[in-house]
């Protein structure tokens, strides 16, 4: 039987994808984590690619973020390009090997606390702080679960 590739093996009875405990009718207990490991990291992924996109593509806003930081426009490139590799990384790493995706959610947090010090360092927006920290907690509490 061909399970979906979106779904690696699972601990318990070796079935890909297996929720359910047999005959019982009951979620396995790691099922629920497994499920918010998905859903969280298919929404950084598409966050990371819409940041990195702006970045890479020369959104108006993004422009003014890196005059504001003043920053190197080769670097900022750079950047939105690490940010489309973590989110590749992520979402590879639901199909392969799971330290792909370890790899790709610490380097996300590393971009993260960079992009909070740049943010206090040039006197920005208290909410674009909030912000940062906001995802890196969500990376911290992504690379944590049990996958």
């Amino acid at each position: 039987m061909l399970a979906h590739p979106f779904f690696r093996r699972l601990p318990g009875d070796g079935r890909i994808g297996a929720c359910e405990l047999q005959g019982t009718g009951r979620r396995k207990p790691y099922a629920a984590r497994m499920t918010l490991t998905i859903a969280l990291s298919i929404v950084l992924a598409v966050l990371f690619v819409a940041t990195g996109a702006g970045k890479l593509f020369g959104a108006k806003a993004s422009l003014e973020a890196r005059d504001h930081f003043r920053m190197n426009p080769a670097l900022w490139r750079t950047i939105g390009a690490l940010e489309w590799a973590g989110a590749a990384g992520l979402v590879a790493g639901l199909v392969t090997w799971e330290g792909i995706a370890h790899a790709a959610t610490v380097g996300l947090g590393l971009l993260m606390v960079g992009a909070t010090v740049t943010r206090l360092r040039y006197d920005s927006k208290p909410t674009g702080v909030v912000l940062d920290l906001a995802l890196l907690a969500l990376l911290i509490m992504l690379l944590f679960l049990d996958r």
